[in-house]
């Protein structure tokens, strides 16, 4: 099945909208302009449940720019349709200064600004009833809030009995593995060694918050911005929404910018530098994080519909890097 063809947009028109605008295609779905201020989304892989769930969620956030808003859920003849308030501004990556150039740093600085938002931003409760990718349970399933009546604790203290982010993400790493990591084993130096090293260097980590707002698929074309590169709109949660520590959502965030670029270890160090400096995130726990997060996404495309490339070589060309290399050996 091509892009082109005519059965994706057929789930737009059968809802009476006749003349839908693509507008963009990924992992999750594919976006329609509409002609009364909406859009239309079809959606690939998500079943009834797991909308349901986003909506809720999307009715819960509380950020200071627009997030979607879920209106209707339609069953199409193959997927699922949302109909969505279409949200201002224009996707990054259209109008984004290239890395190097003087003005790069007003599209690096837009993508922080976000990140430092989600960062102080606590989980809404929606939030923990989420499924990640294509897991069927809620990553946190077995977190219990603090009552009231409970004295605070330290951070890690606190996760050891209320269900540790930690624990949760090295099972979801663990289970998504298990899944490929025979194609990731044949092409990554030493992967048994360098994967024992990650899970030990996930757990020397000490969140300072592992219940905060963490997005997951923080992208140049998931955030919406004004013409000077302002952000207005962030878009897209549900991919890897999650409770937890917002370290996560920047180290992916900063491989995600320019994900197939030939400079996106130069970007991640840039970026590196500045959410150390302006967010003070702790430079292991961003490598740790982004190496975690290219191997739960790897094998994300291998059900996409339109055979689109697999990510399994850009997580083995991660963990092949020097720098990554010498990190987890």
């Amino acid at each position: 099945m091509q892009f082109t063809d005519d059965v994706i947009p057929e789930h737009v028109r059968a809802l009476g909208h006749q003349h839908p605008e693509l507008l963009a295609i990924g992992m999750q779905g594919a976006v329609f302009r509409l002609a009364d201020h909406r859009v239309a989304k079809v959606w690939f892989h998500a079943p009834r449940a797991e909308l349901d769930r986003l909506q809720n969620l999307y009715a819960e956030i509380r950020l200071p720019f627009h997030t979607p808003e879920i209106l209707e859920i339609h069953q199409g003849s193959r997927w699922l349709v949302t109909i969505e308030a279409e949200l201002p501004g224009r996707p990054l990556h259209e109008i984004a200064p290239e890395f190097g150039t003087t003005t790069w740093p007003a599209a690096r600085d837009c993508v922080i600004d976000v990140l430092g938002e989600l960062a102080t931003t606590p989980a809404p409760p929606a939030l923990f009833a989420m499924t990640v990718l294509d897991e069927t349970e809620p990553i946190r399933h077995d977190y219990r809030p603090r009552s009231s009546a409970e004295a605070p604790t330290a951070p890690a203290q606190q996760t050891a009995a209320r269900g540790s982010w930690l624990d949760a993400l090295s099972s979801l790493l663990a289970r998504r593995v298990a899944t490929y990591g025979d194609q990731l084993d044949r092409l990554v130096d030493k992967f048994d060694t360098k994967l024992d090293c990650l899970q030990q260097r996930l757990h020397a980590i000490n969140p300072t918050h592992d219940t905060q707002l963490v997005h997951g698929d923080v992208t140049a074309g998931n955030i919406l911005v004004d013409d000077q590169l302002r952000p207005v709109s962030v878009l897209d949660f549900g991919l890897l929404s999650m409770a937890g520590d917002p370290v996560f959502d920047s180290a992916s965030a900063a491989a995600l910018y320019a994900l197939w670029s030939p400079d996106t270890r130069a970007i991640e160090a840039d970026f590196d530098a500045a959410l150390i400096a302006r967010l003070d995130h702790n430079a292991d726990g961003l490598l740790t994080y982004r190496a975690i997060h290219a191997l739960l996404i790897g094998n994300a495309h291998d059900t996409d519909p339109f055979d689109r490339d697999s990510g399994v070589p850009l997580t083995a060309k991660l963990l092949n890097d020097p720098q990554y290399t010498a990190f987890l050996t």
